[in-house]
């Protein structure tokens, strides 16, 4: 695949999209013999990909949902009212794992290089984190080399506890894989995977269908339109990402508004996440050393001493 296939492709009509996600997943349930679940979060994307399988191709395939204990209430209410959902849950609390690996900052890519460099005992590692490969990639971005140095860890380790290894856990026990709403178009990571594998991934340890990896937003919004298909009333009240509360990737990104959002809609959600400590380090400490935008920043960033 090439990025000029997918802006093509992101070029097509609605119509087209839904025919081609139907055969996404048609082609991945006959290769599979129909070993496969809807991996169902709740959010809009997956709510589209869940409408379009039950409505154009199986109304049998398992829907599986993990309960990660870091959803907006919202998001939970319309789980709970959709029919025949299977509800898997992680082993360990999101508490737990920032305390021991760190916070969720910045992105998973960028968040992994600088937890490797900060801990890693292979100076060839340590020197890719730095100065990148060969080619330069692989290296943490230059605007956040100071995290190596801070009093406090980032880790992209939650995402790892919470959801792959419960869904991990799920595929071992049931023998299905899992078909995914994901978009090419909303991470390098996820660009990056589509290029490589395209909408189904049949390799060993990565068996997986993404029969929306060529939609946009757009479409998505397009799709319920069209059908009239109720979705989440949290889209409704002004935020555009869902997913664990807590997450801080891509908070920095300017215009980004999640956690004023928390705090004027869910106030003690906010301060339980806000109070969430790393080596003696809160959340809200960690941002405001990052020099982000949130609701108790002072709009500087401060250098914090180790407690």
């Amino acid at each position: 695949m090439t990025y000029e296939e997918l802006k093509y492709r992101q070029s097509w009509t609605l119509e087209q999209k839904i025919d081609h996600a139907v055969g996404v997943v048609s082609t991945f349930l006959a290769r599979l013999n129909n070993q496969a679940y809807i991996s169902f979060s709740g959010g809009k994307d997956s709510t589209v990909m869940l409408d379009i399988i039950k409505r154009f191709v199986d109304k049998t395939i398992p829907v599986v949902f993990c309960n990660t204990g870091n959803e907006f209430p919202e998001i939970l209410q319309f789980v709970r009212q959709t029919e025949n959902v299977t509800v898997i849950r992680p082993e360990i609390h999101i508490k737990q794992i920032i305390d021991k690996y760190g916070f969720p900052l910045i992105s998973k890519e960028q968040s992994q290089y600088i937890r490797q460099a900060k801990h890693t005992n292979s100076e060839k590692l340590r020197n890719i984190r730095l100065y990148g490969s060969i080619n330069g990639i692989g290296k943490i971005a230059e605007r956040w080399k100071f995290l190596i140095n801070a009093p406090f860890d980032v880790s992209e380790k939650c995402c790892y506890f919470l959801k792959k290894k419960p869904f991990a856990k799920f595929q071992k026990q049931t023998g299905l894989f899992p078909i995914i709403g994901t978009m090419a178009s909303e991470s390098r990571l996820r660009f990056q995977k589509w290029l490589k594998h395209g909408c189904n991934s049949f390799e060993t340890n990565l068996i997986a269908s993404y029969p929306l990896s060529i939609w946009t937003e757009a479409d998505i919004w397009a799709y319920i339109h069209k059908f009239n298909l109720p979705y989440s009333p949290i889209y409704n009240m002004g935020i555009k990402r869902t997913g664990c509360v807590v997450c801080g990737f891509g908070c920095h990104i300017k215009g980004d508004r999640r956690f004023f959002f928390l705090k004027e809609t869910k106030p003690k959600i906010y301060e339980h996440f806000m109070q969430m400590e790393n080596n003696g380090i809160s959340y809200r400490d960690a941002l405001q050393f990052c020099g982000i935008d949130f609701p108790d920043s002072i709009n500087k960033q401060i250098k914090l001493d180790w407690k």
